[in-house]
């Protein structure tokens, strides 16, 4: 059994965590340090605009703006920078930008950085470039007081270019650490994950196989000292599980063999009527047309509308109670009903149905019935001629013997042809009432 500390991996876990985290700060170091850049090359344009400004202010005055135009030319070739002079939205001078095309600049009074200069002395801003392509730092400085120029605004142009590629290597790197380091950790992961699934699958084993009675009910591979206490726990409710479970197996076979025996038809019925479970005597009872009636209506397995209106009402009663009647089948089989209702532990109501077949006492109670009537039928005339004779005899004797002679042997026909009924009755009725209760 493997007993070796599942902590050690999960400190691996853990370390793999704090590179993570480590990785995370050095991409908001790089963060920053880009943001660092960007200021640096902001603050070094701004510097730029303050020496260019005060370059042109050292030449002054100017003799017009053709002399404007020839300075911001020369600086912008040494300097390697785009520089635009701007008054009243006009450019009067443009380094990057032929004298005879200045009229075509469109008005730069509503540029972001002018505005701001204008309010405030200095301004910038940062937007793409439709001409250049690229993306562009303008740094705005308010310029007034040189002799020959009117008062405007003085702006640096330059790209981002540079501060983009470097921040294009520096993403490059990370992202290549970053890989590695997923990879790594990757890599650690699955080496982790591959050496605890196979112990923890036999977790898994015992508790899905706990309801089979000859799985096995021991875990035997340990991922962990950790997992020793939950090992043995599960091996102890799987071991106590299935015991129970055989036990449940075997009251189970019991209980279906008592009801496979049983020659009342038992049945388990649902809310809606519908028949549960049963034993054999109940399909029997029903006939073989009805055959296995798992799943089947009582109105459908010829239970009977009297039944299924009885039981019906049973279930709708707030507290059911068991009851007792008798009703007759949808084939005409007698029984006695008993309905026992219960609860399951769901709260869904249930009955348990039984029905004992008394077609054989109701059809002996109906042949009684006809036996009296016929032996009352048969019996009456006899009786009734020796009840008058004897009548006749008793209250106004004949004087002639020879007419008493005749009354009495009329009463004496009369009660032979009684006991030669009587005995008639008793041989017919005799076969009939075997056969009704075979």
């Amino acid at each position: 059994m493997e007993n070796r500390s599942y902590f050690a991996r999960l400190l691996a876990v853990a370390l793999s965590i704090l590179l993570l985290a480590a990785i995370v700060i050095y991409y908001q170091g790089s963060h920053r340090a880009g943001e660092t850049l960007v200021n640096e090359f902001e603050e070094r344009e701004a510097n730029t605009a303050e020496v260019v400004a005060w370059l042109l202010a050292e030449k002054a005055p100017y003799a017009g703006d053709a002399a404007l135009r020839a300075r911001i030319h020369e600086l912008g070739t040494h300097l390697k920078v785009r520089i635009t002079y701007i008054a009243a939205g006009k450019v009067l001078a443009d380094s990057e930008v032929p004298d005879q095309d200045l009229g075509k600049l469109e008005d730069h009074s509503d540029r972001p950085e002018i505005i701001t200069a204008l309010a405030s002395g200095t301004g910038k801003s940062t937007r793409f470039s439709a001409t250049l392509q690229t993306q562009m730092l303008y740094v705005a400085r308010k310029i007034g007081g040189l002799a020959g120029v009117p008062d405007g605004v003085l702006r640096i142009a330059s790209p981002y270019s540079a501060v983009q590629t470097e921040l294009t290597q520096s993403s490059q790197r990370f992202l290549a650490v970053v890989g590695v380091m997923a990879l790594c950790a990757a890599a650690l992961a699955f080496f982790l994950i591959r050496r605890t699934q196979g112990a923890l699958r036999a977790f898994s084993e015992v508790v899905s196989q706990m309801d089979a009675p000859e799985a096995s009910d021991k875990i035997r591979v340990c991922p962990g000292s950790e997992f020793k206490p939950l090992m043995d726990s599960i091996n102890t409710l799987a071991k106590r599980n299935r015991k129970h479970l055989r036990h449940l197996l075997d009251t189970r076979s019991q209980f279906e063999a008592v009801l496979a025996k049983m020659n009342d038809g038992v049945a388990i019925l649902d809310e809606q009527g519908s028949i549960l479970a049963h034993n054999d005597a109940l399909a029997a009872l029903l006939g073989s047309r009805s055959g296995d009636c798992s799943g089947r209506h009582m109105l459908e397995a010829g239970l009977g509308l009297e039944l299924f209106e009885a039981v019906s009402e049973a279930l709708r009663a707030p507290d059911p109670q068991p009851i007792r009647f008798q009703a007759r089948l949808a084939d005409g089989p007698d029984v006695d009903v008993d309905v026992a209702p219960y609860t399951t532990q769901k709260g869904k109501r249930r009955m348990v149905l039984v029905l004992h077949d008394v077609t054989p006492i109701k059809n002996a109670e109906r042949i009684l019935r006809e036996f009296v009537i016929k032996a009352s039928h048969e019996l009456r005339t006899p009786l009734t001629s020796i009840q008058g004779y004897a009548a006749t005899l008793v209250e106004s004797p004949p004087n002639d013997p020879e007419q008493m002679d005749k009354m009495l042997g009329t009463i004496l026909k009369r009660s032979q042809e009684m006991s030669g009924i009587v005995t008639d009755l008793l041989h017919t009725a005799s076969p009939q009432a075997e056969k009704a209760q075979g």
